[in-house]
């Protein structure tokens, strides 16, 4: 005859087996764990070699990531006295100083953006020297730190930019609905928000 300790042995046994049954079935129990070595990663191996060394290795960064977003379709929608206002600000965010802002000089409103050496740092990409001082120039179109530039005055921020031009570089309210539609298609962040919107 079965006692009841040898019952609830059996009870206890079988519900342990419907367990294990249960969580086999669900997918849960694997065969053979994966070791580290099959284990295979996906994220990407940063090397020493590829993190920015100056501020402009890390606006260089920046600037080819925002080329290969379709930069240059926001840029011909907002024109390039908007865009340059628009880069300089989210390049001021992005580095934690102001940036220039270099007129044209047959066409004031030609605008790019000048970063001085001392402040960006030395760096293999192209430098212009402006009124003796050493700067990177950024074309806001494309968006590119370039060679040459047809340069005229150098303002510190386009807020700074002498009254009769200052309406052509204010981003407006239709501007901004630009950059934010641009911004949820192609997912990037960029700040601009410190300028006053109509």
């Amino acid at each position: 005859m079965v006692t009841v300790k040898q019952k609830q042995l059996i009870f206890k046994g079988a519900m342990v087996v419907f367990l294990l049954m249960i969580v086999s079935m669900a997918g849960c129990l694997q065969e053979k764990p994966v070791s580290e070595q099959d284990q295979v990663s996906t994220s990407p191996k940063i090397t020493e070699t590829m993190l920015p060394k100056t501020t402009m290795d890390k606006v260089s960064n920046e600037l080819k990531m925002l080329k290969s977003k379709g930069w240059s379709t926001l840029a011909t929608d907002l024109g390039r006295p908007r865009t340059t206002t628009l880069l300089w600000y989210h390049l001021k965010k992005l580095i934690g100083f102001e940036p220039k802002v270099v007129f044209g000089n047959a066409n004031k409103l030609n605008a790019a953006i000048g970063i001085p050496i001392k402040m960006g740092g030395d760096s293999s990409v192209p430098k212009i020297k402006i009124k003796g001082v050493d700067y990177y120039i950024i074309d806001p179109m494309i968006p590119e730190i370039v060679s040459e530039f047809d340069y005229g005055y150098v303002y510190d921020d386009p807020g700074s930019v002498m009254q009769g031009f200052f309406n052509n570089f204010r981003l407006n309210t239709d501007d901004v609905a630009l950059v934010e539609m641009w911004m949820s298609e192609t997912g990037v962040t960029l700040s601009y928000t410190d300028f006053p919107v109509n």
